[in-house]
């Protein structure tokens, strides 16, 4: 019976673990770039079964029951969001796969699909945190001109205009590719690290391979699927509220062998 107790409040936690993970892709199923997260669920160890426990059939072999279940947060689902407009020049979006790339003030590289980037009043060209849009620049950032004259092509292509007011090529955004998104190390707020060891090609150094189309003056949005997760919470509480009976009737249980005792 002290079994049945531990089965139903590890059965609590669990369920709170996902809501608490459901919570969070609704909180950001409207940020730009959000992955959601998928979590699995791994049954905890077992506990064998003798004859002096409970009465078993001749042809029952390693008779056990587990202690419960437990919640894993096993891996960010990578899929494509949904493109919608926008009126930034530097706002950019993603379609296929693939990532842009920030560096931080330290140097450090970090990918995200979050393309809500500004020009700065220094011409830098930033995430909302001050991290540089990783880039090739042809002209100083401070000779582009006018953003309204700026075009980003769908390989990441910049051009404008010069003082001449003839076209010309100002830098080119660099993309990259990990070999695998699974590989991606998460850093909250969009940002990603490539794993130990992950191939990592970039448009720059390996300008052959398959990255991503950029699509200018628009944004990616989450991924999450807001009914499917208002599903996912409902389920989630009707979980919650069945394994708290057990507790309470395993507690009633216990009470009446107390009693008889």
């Amino acid at each position: 019976m002290f079994n049945g107790l531990k089965i139903g409040t590890s059965g609590m936690r669990t369920a709170q673990k996902v809501m608490d993970n459901v919570a969070d892709q609704i909180a950001n199923s409207d940020t730009n770039g959000y992955k959601k997260k998928e979590v699995n669920f791994s049954e905890l160890l077992r506990n064998e079964m003798g004859e002096n426990q409970v009465q078993l059939s001749q042809n029952a072999q390693n008779a056990s029951i587990s202690i419960g279940s437990r919640a894993v947060y096993a891996k960010t689902n990578h899929t494509q969001g949904t493109v919608v407009g926008s009126e930034g020049p530097f706002h950019l979006a993603l379609e296929g796969r693939g990532y842009f790339g920030v560096v931080d003030p330290e140097g450090n590289l970090m990918l995200t699909r979050n393309g809500a980037f500004q020009k700065n009043g220094d011409s830098s060209i930033t995430d909302e945190k001050g991290n540089l849009l990783s880039m090739e620049t042809y002209l100083p950032q401070s000779q582009w001109g006018e953003e309204s004259d700026i075009s980003i092509s769908e390989d990441g292509l910049v051009s404008g205009r010069g003082l001449d007011g003839e076209g010309v090529t100002l830098g080119r955004i660099i993309l990259y590719t990990p070999g695998s998104s699974d590989q991606l190390i998460s850093l909250g707020e969009g940002k990603y690290l490539p794993g130990n060891d992950a191939p990592l090609q970039n448009s720059l150094d390996n300008p052959e391979g398959a990255y991503a189309s950029v699509r200018q003056r628009a944004l990616e949005k989450s991924n999450v699927d807001l009914v499917g997760s208002m599903t996912d919470m409902i389920i989630t509480q009707r979980a919650y509220q069945v394994n708290a009976k057990s507790v309470t009737t395993a507690d009633e249980m216990l009470e009446v062998i107390n009693t008889i005792l």
